[in-house]
């Protein structure tokens, strides 16, 4: 019987999706970085649901999930003292900081986060402009 050159990179395509390779399997520490955007976005989240900005939560909440998704198997905890903002100006000036934080993060990291960082950063600075 003779194999096709179709048939080994199927093979080949196939070995390689079901992990059998000698790459180990590499979890996601903790990082700094990606803790401090959590936390910011938890806060950022409750500020603009309490101010009736639901679509500016929802984006919040969207990168809340994506966020402890990277982070998993550890788990960040709430901030027992989150910043209170009671107006519109004081979370447009929130999210001003807050993309702030998140375009330094983009610019430093590391890690393969960046494109992340860089998005939340844009997103927030988006918000900042909306709110203002």
């Amino acid at each position: 019987m003779f194999t096709t050159r179709r048939g080994l990179l199927v093979g080949a395509a196939v070995l390689a999706t079901a992990g059998c390779t000698d790459t180990p399997v590499k979890l996601i520490e903790s990082d700094a970085d990606l803790t401090a955007l959590l936390r910011g976005a938890r806060s950022l989240a409750s500020a603009a649901e309490s101010l009736g900005y639901t679509d500016i939560a929802a984006d919040h909440t969207a990168h809340i999930e994506t966020l402890e998704r990277l982070l998993l198997p550890n788990v960040v905890e709430e901030e027992e003292a989150a910043p209170s903002i009671a107006d519109a100006a004081a979370l447009a000036e929130a999210e001003s900081e807050a993309s702030g934080v998140a375009r330094e993060a983009c610019l430093t990291t590391t890690g393969d986060y960046a494109v992340l960082f860089g998005e939340i950063a844009a997103s927030r600075a988006a918000h900042a402009a909306v709110i203002a």
